[in-house]
């Protein structure tokens, strides 16, 4: 999965949308968003969560459907008709982004004007209406989906798609001036694939075989090392793009990510905060 951000001037993500369930006597509960809760589909699918017939399938099929496994796991919460979403919840929660999204905001007396585009094929044509000025992209992208494919075709290696899409931006006439920051996201999925050895990263990159934990490698505290030669295995894949056709007028700067751990994301946001702050004085010779 890709998703792409252009930022003008100088991510956080646009307003939530959730649900929640008002009580009623009734099985079905009104939501102001124009959907009805089924409390008896509800109770139905705690009875079949409780007996363990779907939890095997959805580890089966690497959580895919991570978003359905994790509020499965508090159905009996969710079900309550005083449910209020926590930050979590929220944070797990995701809309296939169709079109494009602008959303202005201030971090510490900074302006930021962000547009956010979905990174599918069928979305891709509009992004040219975005890349007008802009001072870098973020390019986010799903480091757990070595072993998944692209809905589009169902057969695309997810990641091999995030590397061609990385290497067709990096090159585009249009953008070789505008540096990327490459968000390795989903971190905490990748290590968990890894460290199950279910899913190795030499079946779908033969070369990962051959590869070595570079030296600049920083470890997370506690972090395995199978799990530090996977995130940098996926990191250099980006970087010898962008090394190998790089002119020097533009740089890439690759964060790792997890969306759901919030002080992860505080720590990246403000390297990238000030990463754009030089990028912005550099583009207009200030710097």
């Amino acid at each position: 999965m890709v998703q792409l951000y252009a930022y003008n001037i100088y991510r956080v993500p646009p307003t939530p949308h959730y649900y929640y369930y008002s009580s009623s006597s009734s099985d079905y509960s009104y939501c102001p968003f124009g959907y009805s809760i089924n409390y008896v589909f509800l109770s139905v699918v705690c009875t079949i969560y409780s007996i363990n017939i779907i939890l095997c399938p959805l580890i089966s099929v690497n959580k895919c459907v991570i978003l359905f496994y994790s509020f499965l796991e508090k159905i009996e919460i969710v079900k309550q008709s005083d449910y209020s979403p926590t930050d979590q919840d929220l944070l797990r929660c995701r809309v296939l982004t169709s079109g494009i999204f602008e959303t202005r905001f201030q971090v510490d007396k900074v302006n930021f004007h962000m547009f956010d585009v979905g990174g599918q094929r069928d979305e891709r044509r509009k992004w040219i209406q975005c890349f007008n000025d802009v001072t870098a992209i973020i390019f986010v992208v799903a480091s757990s989906s070595y072993n998944m494919v692209i809905r589009e075709d169902n057969q695309t290696n997810r990641l091999q798609e995030a590397l061609n899409l990385f290497k067709n931006i990096w090159n585009n006439r249009w953008l070789r001036t505008i540096s990327v920051i490459l968000f390795l996201n989903k971190q905490d999925l990748l290590a968990e694939k890894v460290l199950a050895g279910k899913s190795k990263i030499e079946e779908y990159f033969p070369e990962f075989g051959r590869y070595t934990t570079p030296d600049d490698a920083t470890p997370e505290q506690g972090e395995d090392p199978r799990v530090t030669r996977a995130k940098y295995f996926i990191r250099d894949e980006f970087l010898r793009i962008s090394t190998a056709s790089g002119d020097g007028r533009h740089y890439c700067y690759p964060h790792f990510t997890c969306a759901v751990d919030t002080e992860n994301i505080r720590r990246v946001f403000n390297d990238c905060r000030d990463i754009i702050q030089r990028m912005h004085l550099r583009q207009y010779e200030l710097l």
